[in-house]
């Protein structure tokens, strides 16, 4: 059996790819429950690969091999990249 501690104390909370080990399902309850509920007060940096949850990001930071790629909102890179 696995366990996770989750620390809602800080301020800041860092999620480095939290939700590439787990099925859709389960990464859609820890990214409602944990990081949309629980952590709902915090700034949160989330890294990941699980592009459906970028609409409800602040801020968005793309990055390749180390440099920085684009930066702003869902929308606003939509717009940049011609998609939306």
């Amino acid at each position: 059996m696995t366990y996770v501690a989750l620390v809602t104390s800080a301020p800041i909370v860092l999620l480095d790819d939290v939700l590439s080990a787990v099925d859709a399902h389960v990464g859609a309850t820890i990214f409602e429950q944990c990081i949309q509920g629980l952590l709902s007060d915090k700034t949160i940096v989330l890294v990941t690969h699980a592009i459906q949850y970028l609409p409800y990001c602040d801020s968005i930071l793309v990055m390749d091999k180390g440099k920085m790629q684009a930066f702003g909102t869902s929308l606003e890179l939509k717009h940049q990249h011609g998609s939306g």
